[in-house]
């Protein structure tokens, strides 16, 4: 029983990974969609020549990164004042 619980969880862990699976640039369909998953600026792997511009088949210049990325903080802080 207690074995078959264990399996149960792991499962679940496996499958909720697996949801959440970071996505490959080419899946990206555009720019504003990348900077939605990473609205911190944090790019990691998506830019990897470090030049602050993540998954370039879909986002085509700094200038359009940091528009974007001021666009969501933006919004992110209006949303906030609306809910309080």
């Amino acid at each position: 029983m207690y074995r078959s619980g264990l399996f149960l969880i792991a499962v679940m862990l496996l499958s909720i990974s697996e949801a959440n699976a970071a996505k490959l640039c080419k899946d990206y369909q555009s720019c504003a969609e990348v900077i939605s998953d990473f609205p911190l600026g944090d790019f990691g792997n998506k830019d990897r020549d470090k030049d602050a511009i993540p998954c370039e088949n879909v986002c085509r210049s700094r200038q359009q990164v940091e528009e974007l990325l001021q666009s969501y903080a933006g919004s992110k802080k209006t949303n906030e004042k609306k809910n309080n």
